[in-house]
């Protein structure tokens, strides 16, 4: 499921950009080592976005967190636009274990509303975790890239339609009887609670007020 996700996305990209992504897919066995300096530029372009934000995006200062030779971004990702979309898939990627995750707890389903706000709290916290909150707030950074950018926004709310029709797929086993209503109400209240407890330190949540609010989600539900 997740990674026809990931393929459909790569998709999208390929469409925009061109054969902005398409060499690597033809380049990966034969050139190792193309795509491992590929990924670094992309690591790289995440940080930058966490570190500075939209504007401080820029090939030039990609190539330096980098430690690369100046050029060598724009020679992977010519225009913003794909290395703002190379930059969104590799966050899917990144994404991959929580999605597993919740894909594997599908078979003990379906969940009382606390024991389903419980598991998705815990998803929350790893997010949340001192080793992936700057990936969160990239992405959040992304979010305002796309409100910005036409082109770059078609290729997001591609990625994000994939991840509304997963969430429509797992909520059954949280005892969900109308799922297509109400997974665009779960990935809204997920944003705010991520969002919250990121950026707004005055108002930051304890897990046990996580988990009531998912649970009052999910006795909705």
């Amino acid at each position: 499921m997740f990674v026809l996700s990931f393929c459909r996305a790569e998709r999208a990209e390929a469409a925009l950009f061109g054969n902005t992504t398409g060499v690597v897919t033809t380049t990966l066995t034969a050139q190792p080592k193309v795509a491992d300096r590929r990924e670094l530029i992309v690591d790289a372009a995440l940080r930058v976005l966490e570190a500075e934000g939209g504007r401080g995006l820029t090939h030039r200062a990609v190539d330096r967190h980098a430690g690369l030779p100046e050029g060598s971004t724009s020679n992977y990702f010519p225009t913003r636009e794909a290395l703002l979309t190379a930059a969104m898939l590799r966050i899917v990627e990144f994404d991959q274990p929580a999605v597993r995750q919740m894909e594997d707890l599908v078979p003990g389903g379906p969940y009382e509303p606390r024991r389903a706000a419980e598991l998705v709290a815990e998803i929350i916290r790893g997010t949340l975790s001192p080793d992936r909150a700057w990936l969160a707030v990239a992405r959040y950074e992304l979010v305002l890239e796309a409100r910005r950018r036409p082109q770059f926004r078609a290729a997001f709310n591609s990625v994000r339609r994939e991840f509304l029709l997963l969430t429509e797929q797992l909520l059954p086993a949280a005892g969900c009887t109308q799922p297509r209503e109400h997974a665009p109400e779960l990935l809204a209240l997920l944003d705010g609670l991520l969002v919250n407890q990121l950026f707004q330190p005055a108002t930051v949540l304890s897990e046990a007020e996580m988990v009531d609010y998912l649970e009052r989600f999910f006795v909705s539900c």
